[in-house]
């Protein structure tokens, strides 16, 4: 968001409830066990308030529950770092996170200078103490452990959980999915990218996660041509020319050009229309939006915002500050909204 004016709060949101509303559609996802939708709401929300306890918070569980354990430790790190929540609770959690990660030596050192520094909470003392100890005794127990031992069973173990995570790829969940994709990407095989293929080819696959897989291919600097069926249409993708949707020239001067309405006449609901652009034009990924025609799409974003707010604006008058036909903003619209409903639906 924009700087806002001198003397003024930089955490004021223009519209009152807006984060809230998000934050409870996330905890909601998350008892659902929707959690690829409970990111999109958490991560909107501290996209608008970054500092909103239950919104990091969140963040924290639904990574948790999708597996990403590595990516949940970062944001309670930030949370202990920036004293963002109950602390104790935080720490909690952080502490489990890395007893599942194995970080058993960074354990002893957190609780050992914790509970010299602080009085723990009675109520998680025990669960502290229990958890020191096993820390202690799992840090012996990996010194007495033979190298050559250890090597083989995590060898095994490994060869396991890379099937295991192909298997979830190829018949999980959306939040297994993604979990397993995350998993995967840390590994370069044959076995693996013929996983990927029949995934980018399947036609009931999420076509986000289909983005999120192609733009890993290329961060992975792959070679190669695949197959993808995104939205009823089949296509082949040479990773190689691949554009990162978030640098696209397209995408930023539509952005540039609602700014100068939108932007100055609410930066809230700009910076939340923004979402909704950056997440349909990456559900679209590698293909671009029709017609290439940036007033168009920033007159239907534009529509689009207000019609969240319920804004009593008519279309005519928004199409006339962006120059262009009522009909194309309105298919535009709707197109965004053909997406989306695509996207989520059961």
């Amino acid at each position: 968001m924009g700087k806002q004016e001198e003397g003024k709060d930089d955490n004021i949101i223009l519209f009152p409830g807006l984060v809230s509303r998000l934050v409870e559609k996330g905890m909601s996802s998350l008892k659902e066990k929707k959690y690829y939708e409970a990111l999109g709401f958490f991560q909107e929300s501290i996209e608008l308030e970054p500092s909103h306890p239950q919104a990091r918070y969140g963040l924290v569980i639904t990574n948790i529950e999708m597996e990403r354990l590595e990516e949940a430790k970062k944001h309670c790190e930030s949370m202990l770092r920036e004293g963002i929540g109950q602390y104790f609770e935080v720490l909690q959690v952080y502490v489990s996170l890395l007893v599942q990660l194995g970080d058993y030596k960074e354990v002893e050192m957190l609780l050992e200078t914790v509970m010299s520094e602080a009085k723990l909470p009675a109520e998680m003392a025990e669960s502290f103490y229990q958890l020191l100890e096993f820390s202690r005794q799992m840090t012996s127990h990996h010194m007495d452990y033979s190298d050559e031992e250890a090597s083989e069973e995590n060898m095994e173990a490994f060869a396991g959980k890379i099937e295991e995570w192909i298997r979830l790829l190829e018949r999980g969940e959306i939040d297994q999915q993604w979990g397993a994709l995350q998993k995967l990407s840390q590994q370069n095989t044959e076995e693996v990218k013929k996983a990927y293929r029949t995934f980018l080819k399947g036609t009931d696959n999420n076509p986000v996660l289909k983005s999120y897989l192609l733009q890993m291919l290329k961060e992975m600097q792959v070679k190669d041509t695949f197959e993808v069926h995104k939205f009823g249409e089949t296509f082949h993708v040479n990773i190689e020319e691949l554009e990162d949707v978030f640098h696209e020239r397209f995408g930023a001067a539509v952005i540039e050009r609602l700014e100068q309405e939108l932007g100055q006449e609410s930066p809230s609901l700009f910076e939340m229309v923004q979402q909704v652009w950056w997440h349909y034009l990456f559900a679209l990924y590698p293909k671009s939006p029709k017609p290439l025609d940036a007033p168009v799409w920033a007159a239907a974003l534009h529509i689009l915002g207000l019609s969240l707010l319920d804004d009593a604006s008519q279309p005519d008058d928004v199409c006339g500050k962006y120059h262009v036909k009522e009909q194309d903003a309105f298919t535009a619209v709707e197109h965004i909204k053909g997406i989306e409903t695509h996207i989520f639906k059961d």
